[in-house]
């Protein structure tokens, strides 16, 4: 069979908007050099004045041999008064680093097909994946490479394949719609550990879509408690966590939805949940009218970029349910939160929220460690658990 190229259409939409980014990546990115691009820009003629001090050689391999020496702005040194790329501009994209050739695009291989997709992280796509009508239109070709590989695990395809089918067939919400996809985690983990048989999956599904048409998703959605002690305790912590490894955390951006959180602390300077939740109800929702759609978008996105349930290339279908969980709650909270400061929520507002999240989520191991972490103190070891982090009153 032909290995092929998986490609959504928002990889293709996607268009660069240099100097008008709200947050370029040419500003406080860790941005590393290969050797021969390295090697070619302190040699070129137009540019050997500016990299005599603008790397630092750190040869850790072919592929990561320098990294750029920002300014005292925190800009690349080769970004010029236009807010454009010098390199670019003075010896053309071919002699760009691989990291700012290729950003914010990636792939994955898995089972021999290529999955393109693009990072969260920057403005413009985070704008394309919540809001384009075209973004989800998945396209795929054969890609050429007749070499074999390693087959995908059988659990691992039908999985990710029945998730996506619970979040585009199911008429929930969607809350529901991950409650759905843990109890399908928990049986992918049993049928992975050889504990069930694979056709169980299929089983599932038809029983879990059977549950929702009836109307016991719902209801057992509606009977989960509201668990304000572990959310408090999840936001403050990872949101500390966010502020502390995140590469902006002094730029105006990144300060405007901080400031918006502190708006929802109490006289001791100690986060209030049911603030929060109650912002969600009074002033995000309303706000949200005409994007009701933007989580169903962001777990779809999610499912895909990440093979879900696959995590990093690892086997673990429950940490990553874990984490999509937490990922929602801690978006939806800082949506909450600028809704309430701005008494409402624009298209820009939106993107912001999902986009410097998305820079350490997807970018910092130890950000993410730390959310496992999180997950443990707070006791979320179980499906019901992990969807109480949704649930905003009783």
């Amino acid at each position: 069979m032909d290995n092929l190229i998986i490609k959504p259409s928002y990889v293709t939409l996607f268009q660069c908007v240099g100097p008008e980014c709200e947050d370029s990546c040419c500003y406080d990115w860790q941005i590393s050099f290969d050797k021969k691009s390295y090697k070619n820009t302190i040699k070129h003629p137009l540019l050997a004045t500016t990299a005599k001090t603008a790397f630092i050689e750190t040869k850790k391999s072919t592929s990561d041999w320098a990294d750029i020496r920002l300014t005292a702005q925190g800009s690349c040194p080769f970004v010029n008064e236009h807010k454009l790329c010098d390199i670019h501009a003075k010896a053309g994209e071919q002699a760009l680093s691989h990291t700012c050739k290729t950003y914010p695009r990636i792939h994955k291989v898995i089972g021999g097909n290529k999955y393109e997709s693009l990072y969260l992280s920057c403005p413009e796509v985070a704008r394309l994946v919540l809001f384009s009508p075209d973004s989800f239109q998945f396209h795929s070709s054969i890609s050429g490479v007749k070499q074999s590989s390693a087959a995908s695990p059988m659990w691992l395809e039908k999985t990710h394949e029945y998730c996506l089918d619970l979040l585009v067939s199911m008429d929930v919400d969607w809350e529901q719609v991950l409650l759905a996809i843990g109890l399908l985690i928990k049986t992918c983990d049993q049928v992975r550990q050889n504990t069930l048989p694979i056709e169980e999956l299929d089983k599932r599904l038809q029983q879990l879509k059977i549950y929702a048409q009836s109307g016991a998703l719902t209801e057992q959605y509606k009977n989960l408690p509201y668990t304000p002690q572990p959310q408090m305790h999840a936001f403050m912590t990872v949101h500390n966590e966010l502020c502390k490894t995140h590469s902006r955390g002094t730029r105006a951006r990144f300060t405007s939805l901080n400031q918006a959180v502190g708006l929802l602390c109490n006289e001791e300077n100690n986060y209030q949940i049911d603030g929060i939740n109650q912002a969600w109800t009074e002033y995000a929702v309303p706000a949200l009218v005409n994007h009701t759609d933007l989580f169903e978008r962001y777990i779809l996105y999610s499912i895909y970029h990440h093979h879900f349930p696959l995590m990093d290339s690892q086997q673990l279908s429950w940490e990553a349910f874990r984490l999509l969980v937490l990922d929602c709650f801690m978006i939806r909270c800082y949506l909450s939160a600028m809704a309430f400061k701005n008494k409402g929520l624009s298209e820009s507002d939106i993107v912001m929220c999902f986009q410097i999240y998305q820079v350490a989520r997807q970018h910092k191991t130890e950000f993410v460690e730390s959310m496992s972490k999180t997950l443990e103190e707070c006791g979320i070891d179980s499906v019901p658990a992990a969807i109480c982090l949704l649930k905003t009153k009783i």
